[in-house]
């Protein structure tokens, strides 16, 4: 499989909509990569930080949504296991997973993860990162 395909594509308890793409890709003889790709787009909304000017440092850098993407992976997959391992897979996804991105706290935190892994990286004086 060259494309992703669609999986599934769910709204979670906090209203972020998730998708879920296959990524698998054949490498080697029968042998098959098997990987799920989770995607979200998690906005940047407002009252997520304590002052107006570290929201509007947040905005320039972030934009007005960050991309959340994670990929559920497993290596060396015969082709006839493909669709039980595609399945096991999936389940890992509801079980663990899907609470995390669900949790209320989830979008706060991943916007201040992200907005102070890219104020590090500006501070270092490079213009290509700012």
């Amino acid at each position: 499989m060259s494309e992703q395909s669609f999986l599934r594509d769910s709204i979670v308890p906090n209203g972020l909509q998730v998708t879920v793409s296959d990524a698998s890709r054949h490498y080697y003889g029968g042998y098959w990569q098997v990987c799920l790709e989770v995607s979200c787009l998690v906005p940047l909304e407002m009252g997520q930080f304590p002052d107006p000017a570290t929201e509007a440092d947040a905005r320039r850098l972030l934009g007005a949504a960050v991309p959340f993407v994670r990929h559920l992976e497993k290596m060396a997959v015969h082709g006839d296991k493909l669709a039980a391992v595609r399945q096991e897979l999936l389940e890992r996804f509801d079980r663990h997973l899907w609470p995390f991105l669900g949790n209320q706290q989830f979008p706060a935190r991943i916007i201040q993860s992200e907005f102070q892994k890219r104020s590090k990286k500006s501070n270092r004086g490079i213009p290509c990162l700012v």
